[in-house]
């Protein structure tokens, strides 16, 4: 399983990828066993023929709550004694319990069904399960959820299979230090916690929570900022979003205004049923198997929701009903775990700053035209979800410091959880989709069908046409199409006549390549000992390999060697936290000892697989910039809204929280020398240096050219290196030694390199940019011209630019 993409591999080693949903769909396939999946936390083990009961009890008391059972037929009706609109909830309890004692069911009474009815409002079909058989306590359920969250934390960081159970206590002290010195979380005895800790290892429960697509999905609101029209209005929309939380993906979004409230049923249909889908799900369709050259683009997510998470400040019309139908569990994010809402709320803030501006860029440009009219932000708001939010990079850096394992969208976050839990969800029948979308009857005239003010027409209806009203369902956020029911019970699609105004113009979701297709930017060495070719190799593997033939001066691993050393130093100090400023004129490696460190950093961090985490943070500063626009460009390194007239100390708060919840441990800072003070501002920049460096939790590594040391030198935070070109000594000819071993000529003599020492130092001033410019373009030339070696002939060629221009 890879997401909805399924590999069925026969037993003569045939193989072929079919999406998941299209083999659903398929009228050839059925499903022959079906085993039930066992419970994500493990703790409840009903007794024998427990889970036949509950699934017995699950369309009674789905009848008592919404009047029909599950799998009612479009359009049905209640039974006598079992419709909302006529008799209350405790009326139909004591309507159930009586049919039930007439169908000879012994304990059935009016205050069993209540009973039946609570629990399964409150823990869904499971809570209709007979327990005592197997009735236990949940482990850990006697200590705070804040505590045994940071022990899954900081097992699932942990670089070893098992630490210690000490080692795991002190982390969990200084994870939770914060809590405990504002009195707010007491913290377990040492013998409290060795109990709980072998409790939680026993259960399986050590490894971090358990973590799949749908577990908590969150449903919010959120006001856009106002959108301008002319003569100086504005047109106020709301966001109403529902969010994985598990792989922060979009499962739908809708745009309303103040006149019409979101309908809850048709929010639950537009998130189960996946994006791509939505519009010919209730027509037939046969299964198709993808292509080669589709079997590695990450298709929309399907995840069917099990707990809504609901801020309880908007009400959904239908949602409560539609949820208990399908066995949804409703929670307030209140009575969730603590993570939930901050992360919750971190997310929608992110959400609606980005839409907001995709708005404003060139893509909206019609709408605003056109006054900002619901449907047409609608019709963007579908288009960027898929195209930008789910398929689009998480995170900038993650193409310069990205692992192979780790996900570059939340599609690819998707598909490593689904790989990981080794199961999918399954999408709602049609007639489960149709029952959740608004019904009305309407009569096919012969210019087509009228639904809310709009014309829809297609060939497929003539045959209603001018006849009985016929069975209209439609998305009232989706104005593209409605379906219609003919006399046989088939669906077809009616289109709408096209608006000039309406740009109904289909989009194409860019294909993103999967992990393993792009290489970063300059991996570990470690990484890339097994790409190295031989000399035997071919021309354009080695050509490729000389051009980034890596070239580490002994002053650049040192500065690695330092910057690696105080990071951590910092993670683990509990005081204060120190930088490190790398100094030196241009070409000296700088820009290479930075960009090392990071890929360095960041494998050794070995993140899961799924994991978003963003260890470390490359940032090229601009000219002129002040600190405040350096934190700006910080928000935006881990993708956070950035408030336009946010001061100084709250983008500093923001963008701490960032990179808290994004585990960034080391910000490389480059071109230092453009950071400045602000114009007229009494603070000077040392000190704002130390105020990031405080209240920032990551290590800082600046690297500029000398003339930003005099301003920094008062700096209590920054420790001082400075870089120079390579003086003519022993190192210059151990250094090209080094150098030569990388090399892979095929008529290249070993010695040649240091032979030429002086001439190269000649050449070059020492410096390392110039030395590598010479090897790298050297080498390429000599592979292309079929010499296969380095001559000093060949060398001042290369430097003649550079030395002609300081001849005259």
């Amino acid at each position: 399983m890879h997401g909805r993409r399924l590999t069925l591999a026969d037993a003569v080693g045939g193989k072929e990828h079919v999406d998941v949903v299209a083999l659903l769909r398929d009228p050839g396939f059925s499903v022959l066993d079906r085993a039930a999946r066992a419970s994500a936390t493990g703790p409840f083990r009903p007794a024998a023929g427990a889970d036949e009961r509950a699934r017995w009890w699950v369309p009674h008391i789905v009848e008592v709550l919404t009047g029909l059972p599950p799998g009612a037929p479009p359009g049905a009706r209640p039974r006598p004694g079992f419709d909302p609109a006529l008799t209350t909830l405790g009326e139909r309890e004591k309507a159930k319990a009586e049919e039930l004692r007439r169908a000879g069911v012994r304990g059935a009474s009016a205050r069993t069904v209540r009973r039946k009815r609570q629990r399964y409002e409150a823990e869904g079909p499971a809570g209709l399960a007979d327990g005592r058989g197997g009735r236990r306590e949940e482990p850990g359920s006697r200590w705070d959820p804040r505590v045994l969250e940071a022990v899954r934390q900081v097992m699932a960081e942990s670089k070893e299979n098992r630490p210690a159970v000490e080692s795991v206590r002190r982390q969990v002290a200084r994870v939770l230090a914060a809590e405990v010195g504002s009195g707010a979380l007491a913290l377990p005895s040492r013998t409290t916690f060795h109990r709980l800790y072998a409790e939680l290892e026993a259960a399986g429960l050590i490894d971090g929570p358990d973590q799949w697509p749908g577990r908590q999905v969150v449903v919010d609101t959120v006001r856009m900022s106002p959108l301008p029209l002319p003569q100086g209005r504005q047109r106020d929309l709301e966001l109403v979003f529902a969010l994985d939380v598990d792989t922060e993906a979009i499962l739908t979004a809708v745009v309303r205004d103040d006149s019409r409230p979101v309908d809850g049923a048709v929010l639950l249909a537009r998130m189960w049923v996946p994006a791509d889908q939505q519009a010919d799900w209730l027509c037939e369709h046969r299964i198709t198997v993808p292509g080669p050259r589709t079997t590695d683009e990450p298709l929309p997510p399907l995840i069917r929701p099990r707990t809504l998470l609901l801020d309880g400040m908007h009400p959904f019309p239908r949602l409560a009903d539609a949820c208990r139908r399908h066995g949804v569990l409703v929670r307030a994010v209140t009575g969730t775990l603590p993570y939930a809402r901050p992360h919750a709320e971190f997310l929608a803030r992110q959400l609606a700053g980005q839409f907001s501006a995709f708005l404003r860029s060139m893509r909206g440009d019609r709408a605003r035209d056109a006054g900002w009219p619901v449907d047409m932000v609608q019709d963007l708001l579908d288009t960027w979800a898929q195209e930008e939010w789910n398929h689009g990079e998480l995170h900038h850096q993650l193409g310069e410091f990205a692992m192979p394992q780790s996900p570059r969208s939340r599609v690819l976050r998707y598909v490593a959880l689904t790989e990981r839990t080794g199961w999918v969800a399954t999408p709602p029948s049609p007639d489960a989709f149709a029952g959740l979308l608004p019904f009305a009857r309407r009569c096919v005239t012969a210019s087509g069908l009228y639904v809310d003010g709009r014309r829809y027409d297609s060939p497929a209806l003539d045959s209603l046409r001018r006849r009985h009203p016929v069975e209209v369902r439609r998305d009232p956020h989706a104005t593209r199409q409605v379906w219609v029911r003919s006399a046989e019970g088939s669906w077809s699609a009616a289109p709408a006549a096209v608006s000039p105004l309406l740009p109904l113009d289909s989009i194409a979701i860019r294909p993103v390549a999967p992990p393993g297709d792009r290489a970063p930017l300059g991996p570990a060495p470690a990484a890339r000992s097994g790409r190295i070719p031989t000399v035997d190799a071919l021309d354009s593997s080695r050509i490729e390999y000389h051009a980034g033939l890596p070239l580490h001066t002994p002053e650049v691993d040192d500065t690695i060697r330092r910057g690696e050393e105080l990071a951590l130093l910092n993670e683990r100090s509990p005081g204060t936290r120190r930088g490190l400023v790398v100094s030196g004129e241009s070409g000296t490696g700088k820009t290479t000892a930075l960009l090392a460190l990071g890929r360095i950093y960041t494998a050794r961090a070995r993140l899961p697989a799924g994991s978003t985490r963003l260890p470390a943070i490359y940032v090229r500063v601009a000219p002129a910039t002040t600190p405040r626009m350096f934190l700006a460009e910080l928000a935006r390194q881990t993708s956070s809204p950035v408030r336009e007239r946010a001061r100084t100390t709250d983008l500093a708060h923001e963008t701490r929280e960032a990179l808290d919840r994004l585990g960034t441990g080391l910000i490389l800072v480059d071109e230092f020398e453009y950071l400045h003070a602000r114009r007229g501002s009494a603070t000077p920049l040392s000190d704002t240096v130390d105020y990031l460096c405080d209240r920032l939790p990551a290590t800082f590594m600046f690297a500029g050219r000398s003339t930003a040391l005099p301003r920094l030198a008062p700096s209590r935070r920054l420790l001082h290196l400075r870089l120079g070109p390579l003086p003519y000594d022993a190192s210059w000819v151990e250094y090209l030694a080094q150098a030569e071993e990388a090399l892979r000529l095929r008529r290249h003599t070993q010695g040649t390199l240091p032979d030429m020492a002086g001439d190269l130092h000649r050449l070059t001033g020492g410096r390392a940019d110039r030395l590598g410019y010479l090897l790298r373009s050297g080498a390429i030339r000599a592979i292309r011209d079929g010499t296969e070696s380095l001559t000093l002939a060949l060398f001042d060629d290369l430097a003649a630019p550079w030395c002609d221009s300081r001849t005259t």
